[in-house]
């Protein structure tokens, strides 16, 4: 069996339960797990490490991004390359995007960030989202109207934030998410955010449910992930339909979660995307 340092974070020391199973799947592939909290784990004596749910690491990105940094120099293997991990982990990437001509929900960057910057996105946009520029899991996300009381956005203070109109199909409709491997459509998920909720993520009362897309929608999403050139061995692209079409709401290649539990057959097309990158 060829080694492979599995990343988390402490709360899924034991694996998330989407991933029951995937031990086996990568031992068909000659391929040992061990799964590692990664900011419990000295990087460097291993040749391959796989990122693969470290959801807190929008905590400390500086600790992570280091660690990615020195296992890359080493000749480690990592899977997404350090290239993918710093083009992922900032957000920016959307408003890079946007400007290229891709079809994005509208994303600005506020440096240092404070609500005295949002009465002209109010004015063009109405109610808006704030995020921070690398954040996951919907941490420290926003919902806002104009006439908020600004103390609600106090953990954004002084932070790089992306602000983004609020669309309202992410609560009528929901988000869609696409899953890939090898940049070769698996199969899609729906989101849907509880009522009263416009965040769709598990952690805040979202439901999922398997979603059949037409062979249009398919193409469609796969041209948006292809367009970036950044050959994935897996990727979850979120769009939502606004504007009588698809818009990219986040392309997920970091750590997405992939939904294994509607395609469990999945779990071996992922072991064996992974396996390719790989070193002996």
């Amino acid at each position: 069996m060829i080694p492979l340092l599995y990343l988390t974070d402490k709360k899924h020391r034991a694996l998330i339960p989407d991933e029951a199973g995937i031990a086996g799947a990568f031992a068909e592939e000659g391929v040992g797990l061990d799964i590692r909290v990664w900011n419990e784990t000295d990087w460097s004596a291993w040749r391959n490490i796989l990122i693969r749910t470290p959801w807190d690491y929008a905590r400390d990105p500086g600790l992570f991004l280091g660690k990615v940094a020195a296992a890359s120099a080493a000749g480690a293997s990592v899977i997404h390359s350090e290239k993918i991990v710093r083009w992922n982990i900032d957000k920016r990437y959307l408003v890079q995007l946007s400007e290229a001509g891709h079809k994005v929900v509208p994303t600005h960057v506020e440096e240092n960030f404070s609500a005295a910057a949002l009465p002209p996105y109010f004015a063009k946009y109405g109610p808006l989202v704030l995020k921070p520029r690398v954040g996951a899991g919907g941490m420290d996300t926003f919902k806002v109207f104009p006439g908020d009381e600004p103390g609600v956005l106090a953990p954004l203070a002084g932070v790089s934030v992306l602000v983004q109109p609020f669309v309202p199909e992410i609560e009528t409709e929901g988000e869609y998410s696409f899953v890939f491997f090898e940049e070769e459509f698996s199969h899609s998920i729906l989101k849907t955010a509880k009522a009263g909720e416009f965040r769709v993520q598990d952690a805040h009362g979202g439901r999922v449910h398997l979603y059949k897309p037409a062979p249009g929608e398919v193409a469609e999403v796969t041209a948006m992930l292809r367009s970036v050139g950044l050959d994935t061995a897996y990727a979850r692209v979120d769009v939502v339909r606004w504007n009588g079409g698809f818009h990219l709401m986040e392309l997920e290649i970091l750590e997405p979660e992939l939904f294994f539990r509607f395609r469990p057959e999945a779990l071996g097309r992922f072991a064996r995307a992974v396996r390719k990158r790989m070193l002996a």
